[in-house]
């Protein structure tokens, strides 16, 4: 697998040289013998808060010769997903300026273990007790993404599965009840009708442009993007096809929502209280906070329309980069960040902690929390989601994925020219890949398709 690397890493050399980046070694121990660990966050353009800065004081207490530096990179693609921010970690291992630890979403592990780019926790967690603990309070299939063929890539820090948003404000002046658990496609249509007629909105929801999101209601409605083997597109299937038609007219045939633009986005519709429901996750409530707009808010399941109340759903941790010069170091840092300070503080708002017991205890005591949020953790607990598809080639294919919804909310095409174009285009990218040309590769991939 090793030629997967030189030829990914030569691409981003190219990338590297292109963008003017220059390449900077790992920094060696300072005279006091304090090991510098470099760690990679992906962010939407706004650094950790100093809140979220102040837990790190509970890490040099307890490491006194490790010092954490973080680094903010943004995806900068349609959509925000983490495609643009894998690329950029690419760059950065090419020009031979890399971090030691990387925060990573389970969209790009496929990616780095095939590229023999990740080490493996295992003989740390077996020589650290406090790694064992915080191993035992993670979700058994949620631990599945980063564990691949026996080898454990991160003890993840946070889990996201996709919810209905919804204005219980606006619902109540609109005289409608909320939705139970088990609610079905007709019940959301007839919603929209009710919320569109009262008035009480310019719209009753507003379309997602985060695919990872986007995967949740073709989910909900029996589709998929890819087969269940992750060998081929199964984006123009009757369902994906439906899906994405409705979604269509929902803009420009009933009224149902606004077409997306690069300068507004749902959250912020929703915010504005234009709309009364989005598709999204947990992490817009440090957006629901900043302006005290979360207490309006309820969340539910996704509404079945024949793939049952099925999320996207996964989660992200902090993996190290097989590059680092101090490997005991970062996996330190890596492994406390799943930890209980880290959750607690850093994740107080935010995305949903993935240590249910730590996570639970987060949203219970919080006084600005979303309502029914007991639901997302629900959802994990019922088995009602799936993991997005995110095989090796997931970069490339994000970029066709943001393209489609893109192609799709502008009318250009209808949902079936469109989706036939994209399942050709995802065709190619397997019969082009570098990642399946033997047994053992195959079988890796294999091993990830999880849920």
């Amino acid at each position: 697998m090793k030629k997967h690397q030189k030829n990914l890493l030569s691409t981003a050399l190219v990338l590297s040289l292109m963008t003017g980046m220059a390449g900077v070694t790992a920094q060696a121990a300072d005279d006091g013998g304090v090991v510098p660990i470099r760690v990679a966050l992906f962010t939407d353009g706004n650094d950790m808060t100093e809140s979220q800065k102040s837990v790190f004081d509970a890490f040099t207490a307890e490491y006194p010769n490790i010092k954490p530096e973080f680094e903010y990179i943004t995806s900068d693609s349609y959509g925000s997903n983490w495609n643009g921010y894998l690329m950029k970690i690419q760059t950065m291992i090419a020009a031979d300026d890399a971090p030691d630890v990387i925060a990573l979403g389970l969209e790009g592990v496929a990616m780095l273990v095939m590229n023999d780019m990740a080490l493996p926790l295992n003989d740390y967690i077996d020589s650290h007790e406090e790694a064992q603990e915080l191993l035992s309070m993670q979700n058994e299939d949620l631990m599945k993404i980063f564990t691949v063929q026996d080898n454990i890539y991160s003890i993840p820090y946070e889990a996201n599965c996709v919810v209905t948003h919804i204005n219980k404000s606006l619902f109540e002046e609109a005289g409608i009840e909320l939705p139970d658990y088990d609610w079905t496609w007709d019940e959301f249509i007839d919603i929209c009708d009710r919320l569109k007629e009262s008035g009480v909105c310019d719209y009753p929801f507003a379309c997602t442009t985060n695919f990872f999101c986007f995967q949740s209601l073709l989910y909900a409605n029996g589709g998929s993007p890819l087969n269940e083997d992750w060998s081929a597109s199964a984006f123009n299937s009757q369902e994906c096809i439906d899906t994405c038609q409705f979604f269509q007219d929902a803009i420009f045939e009933y009224g149902y929502a606004p077409e997306p633009s690069e300068t507004i986005t749902d959250t912020d519709l929703m915010m504005q209280e234009r709309v009364a429901m989005i598709f999204t996750g947990r992490w817009v409530s440090d957006d629901y906070n900043s302006s005290e707009f979360y207490d309006k808010v309820y969340v539910n399941t996704m509404p079945n329309g024949g793939g049952g109340n099925t999320s996207c759903a996964g989660n992200a941790g902090f993996v190290v980069l097989n590059t680092t010069e101090h490997p005991e170091e970062a996996m330190t840092v890596a492994t406390w960040c799943s930890g209980e300070d880290y959750t607690k503080t850093f994740l107080a708002t935010g995305s949903l902690p993935s240590n249910f017991v730590y996570g639970k205890e987060v949203c219970e005591a919080a006084s600005n929390v979303i309502d029914n949020w007991e639901v997302m953790y629900e959802i994990y607990e019922n088995g009602d989601w799936k993991r997005s598809c995110d095989p090796p080639e997931y970069t490339e294919l994000a970029d066709i994925y943001s393209d489609t919804l893109s192609i799709l909310y502008s009318g250009q095409q209808t949902a079936e020219e469109v989706l036939n174009d994209a399942s050709e285009k995802i065709n190619q990218v397997f019969a082009n890949s570098q990642y399946r040309d033997t047994d053992e590769e195959l079988a890796v991939i294999e091993s990830l398709y999880k849920r």
